[in-house]
């Protein structure tokens, strides 16, 4: 509301400047003068460059200019006085004009007032178009040109009204090179060039401090840095400034002090910091606007309320604002008697009660978003007549009126949601026929849904009723034609009935969510091509059945589908495939047949197909998905060959929906089943479990894949080649991997695994020089690097009661000290060897095992180097095994 007030107020003091500086008061129909003939042929000239696709200069013909389509002619002198060709569609190209603009301009040498805006005109030699308009006053080109401007425009001495203004999408747009000539236009009074391209926005300050007449400056959006405080700054004929979408990133700087004069300040989406300098409220007792709204400012600003008396609108949204909302000793709020229409203070940390009554306010009331409590009574409200919106959202407030009480206001937007409004449905609603917006959302209402309130809704453009306890039937909600309708969200009740068909007549409808309800019969069949904007459905845990319609794939923007934990059957529709979905879940339900080959899968983020009863394989282009959900199905064969590029699932990845809130998902994680919701974008998952899906090879390597590796990974008994190489995982290496006895490639390289590396069974036979390179953390016999709990008489001291673990631990020691004992210690050590395991029967019968496991898993170059030492070594065993 506070930008919409700027915006209107912004042209009005705009109108009213042009009107007390221009004196064209005299009708052109009343003037009887002719043109002069120079300047008539400068006009022909001007006109001969432009590109008028509408013709809209079709009145320039004849030898009479001063009849012309924009032009006026002064009365007295016949001299061009006025030029005004600004396009009446406005952001429109299709009547434009363009091209370039002739150096025969500079023939109407008494041309006061000059306005191109919304065209598009090329303005790289508008110097040699306008520098000669000495007695120029008024020059609009905002939204009308792109180029250049340096200096160009430094010669219009006389110059009182400067419009740049810039489109802050669009490109090419009109660029400043530098802002020095700006101090050369000693009469100006309004300037904007909001939006303009600057190429020093550090020195914005110093050319603009010259113009000692200035009263309106607005310059929204260039990325304007934060001024020198060294200058002296003297502003005293400031009344306007807007300097919002600016880069400031710092304090309010201290001249701003300065202005007494000020009626309208706009510092918002700056990125300031600090404390609010009061003082420029204290100062400026004509100061009716203030917008602070977007910043990272703090403080208790409403400690002093008397300075807010005189304000008409105040936003400070969005900051970190703290303190009482209102006086504590008499409960007053901002000042007994106040001039202020808006007030929006919403998305702080405001605290305590509220005052009795907001009989100060008229139009709009914001105070949403903090952390507010007390109860609301129709006292509040009395004098609220002209009350057009109500922001109480995320506070701790109660609303108690009751049943019979009516408002003295036709309100049109309600925000109330999480605060306390039930168990009633509130019965004051029946009163109003203006509502556009109502969110009642989480707002303890246990009830029916009453058969007045399609007769309220008839305007409605959002509805949001959610996590409520609303039962009844769905279709008391919507009436039969709601065509204005663009959100809806009534999930987490429990609501009855069939998907009413009204939904199908809004073609504004962009959002849908009716899920966690008790909802039955069919999907919606009547979904047409006109509603091509709807990209949100939501459905999910209801009782639906049937099939998915093919009428939904008139939908060409949906995307999310969110159908999961219903009783839907079927194929999925081949035409369903060709929509650019980013969420399909369809958990839970009994869908049959394959698993579609998806066109383009590469625009989704999240596909669950869960808990169905889809067969065959899997297809390969899923490996591009950032979260996948096949578990609990009938799937077979193999795990494609190139399921592998997991590269959404980067953790520096960007996904566009992942900034998208309210979608939540069930997710089997750490042997749970866990609800994501507000943490949702932190999840990266892939769940194939429950299947028949086989396979020997998993290479996951050259990802980013981070966290610990699965404890039961040893499950996959069938894995031949396990490739994890070259990601970010941590943690120590599970024990269980050491089960996975037909693996015969590991390469667990280039992580951050740490601890003891697992032993024993068959991973003896995979070492290479390479499986572990680049774990600084990783410890153990095979690496030749003691753990810290390692020491020198380990194996002296070994138990015959220790675990299965320490066991394999055992093996791991055996067979460094088997290679170390190679060389010229041989004979000691074989038969300090020999000693032990004659001791030890644990040990011959590992050692015996685990040489046999070698030789039946090696390489065969390999298999004879060993075998002879084998050989060798049972020769002598068997004079020491007791059969």
């Amino acid at each position: 509301m506070a930008s919409s007030f700027a915006s209107f107020v912004s042209p009005l003091l705009c109108a009213l400047f042009v009107v007390g500086v221009l004196k064209f008061s005299h009708s052109k129909a009343l003037t009887n003068v002719t043109c002069i003939h120079i300047e008539r042929e400068a006009l022909m000239k001007f006109k001969q460059d432009l590109t008028d696709p509408l013709r809209r200069l079709g009145s320039w013909t004849g030898e009479d200019c001063c009849k012309w389509e924009g032009v006026q002619c002064n009365e007295e002198t016949g001299h061009i006085s006025k030029l005004n060709l600004r396009n009446p569609c406005d952001v429109s190209n299709e009547c434009s004009l363009g091209g370039k603009m002739h150096p025969a301009l500079n023939e109407l040498k008494y041309l006061k007032y000059l306005d191109f805006s919304f065209n598009d005109f090329s303005i790289e030699k508008a110097r040699e178009s306008l520098n000669s308009l000495q007695k120029l006053e008024y020059l609009n080109l905002s939204f009308g040109g792109y180029g250049p401007i340096s200096s160009q425009l430094s010669n219009l001495s006389s110059l009182r009204y400067l419009d740049l203004r810039g489109w802050y999408w669009r490109e090419p747009s009109l660029r400043l090179e530098n802002l020095q000539w700006l101090s050369a236009l000693s009469n100006l009074k309004y300037l904007d060039m909001s939006y303009v391209s600057l190429q020093n926005p550090k020195g914005w300050l110093s050319p603009i401090n010259m113009l000692s007449s200035l009263e309106f400056l607005i310059w929204r959006g260039c990325n304007l840095e934060e001024a020198s405080t060294s200058l002296p700054v003297n502003f005293t004929s400031l009344r306007f400034i807007d300097l919002s979408q600016n880069s400031m990133n710092s304090s309010i700087p201290p001249w701003f002090q300065n202005f007494s004069k000020l009626e309208h300040l706009d510092l918002s989406e700056n990125g300031l910091q600090g404390m609010f300098p009061t003082i420029i409220l204290e100062n400026s007792r004509w100061l009716r606007f203030l917008d602070v709204s977007l910043n990272r400012m703090e403080g208790e600003i409403l400690k002093n309320l008397s300075i807010f008396c005189n304000l008409q609108v105040l936003s400070l949204f969005s900051n970190k604002f703290s303190g009482e909302i209102c006086d504590p000793k008499d409960g007053a709020f901002i000042c007994e008697r106040s001039n202020l229409k808006t007030i929006d203070v919403s998305n702080n940390s405001f605290s305590g009660h509220l005052p009795n009554q907001f009989e100060i306010f008229k139009e709009v009331l914001d105070i949403g978003n903090n952390q507010l409590d007390g109860i609301i009574s129709e006292l509040h409200f009395a004098n609220l007549s002209k009350l057009t919106t109500l922001r109480f959202y995320s506070n701790k407030l109660v609303i108690n009126v009751s049943a019979s009480w009516v408002p003295p206001f036709q309100i049109q937007e309600i925000l109330m949601s999480s605060c306390k409004v039930g168990p009633k449905f509130p019965n004051w609603l029946r009163t109003q026929r203006n509502i556009l917006i109502l969110d009642m959302s989480s707002t303890n209402i246990s009830d029916e849904v009453p058969h007045w309130l399609p007769d309220i809704l008839s305007n409605i453009e959002q509805l949001d009723l959610s996590n409520n306890m609303l039962s009844g039937n769905v279709a008391y909600i919507f009436g039969k034609k709601m065509s204005l309708l663009t959100q809806v969200s009534l999930s987490r009740n429990n609501l009855s009935g069939e998907i009413p068909n009204s939904l199908c007549m809004s073609n504004e409808l962009s959002f849908l969510d009716l899920s966690k309800n008790q909802l039955s019969g069919r999907l919606l069949q009547c979904w047409r091509k006109s509603q091509a904007i709807l990209k949100w459905i939501a459905l999910a845990e209801n009782k639906l059945n049937g099939h998915i319609p093919d009428s939904l794939c008139h939908l060409e923007q949906l995307e999310v589908l969110d159908l999961h934990e219903n009783g839907l059957n079927g194929v999925l529709p081949k035409c369903l495939l060709k929509l650019d979905l980013l969420i399909l879940d369809l958990r839970d339900n009994q869908f049959t047949s394959r698993i579609p080959r998806f066109i383009d899968p590469r625009s989704f983020e999240i596909i669950d197909l869960g808990r169905n009863y889809f067969t065959g394989d899997i297809p390969l282009q899923l490996c591009h998905l950032a979260d996948l959900y096949l578990k609990h199905n009938n799937l077979s064969g193999g795990i494609p060959r190139y399921f592998n590029n997991f590269s959404r699932m980067w953790a520096n990845s960007t996904l566009y929906f992942r900034s998208i809130k309210g979608f939540s998902m069930m997710v089997d994680i750490k042997g749970a089943s866990r609800e994501f919701t507000s943490t949702f974008h932190y999840l990266f998952s892939i769940d194939l479990s429950s299947n028949a899906v086989d396979g020997q090879n998993l290479n996951l390597s050259q990802n980013k894949l981070t966290g610990k590796m699965p404890s039961n990974i040893g499950n996959m008994r069938g894995l031949e080649s396990l490739d994890l190489s070259n990601n970010m995982l941590s943690g120590e290496i599970p024990q269980s991997i050491s089960n996975l006895d037909s693996l015969n490639y590991l390469d667990l390289s280039f992580n951050n695994l740490s601890r003891r590396v697992p032993s024993g069974n068959h991973l003896s036979t995979l070492e290479n020089q390479s499986t572990y390179h680049s774990n600084n953390g990783l410890c153990g016999a095979r690496l030749l690097k003691d753990c810290p709990r390692d020491g020198h008489n380990d194996i002296g001291r070994q138990d015959d009661h220790k675990s299965s673990e320490d066991e394999s631990n055992k093996g791991d020691y055996f067979i460094v000290w088997f290679y170390s004992g190679l060389g010229q210690g041989f004979a000691v050590a074989f038969m300090g060897f020999c000693s032990i395991l004659h001791f030890k029967q644990s040990w011959r019968i590992s050692y015996i095992w685990a040489v046999d496991r070698i030789v039946e898993k090696l390489l065969l170059a390999r298999m004879i180097s060993i075998l002879w030492f084998k050989k060798a070594f049972q020769f002598q065993l068997h004079k020491y095994v007791v059969i």
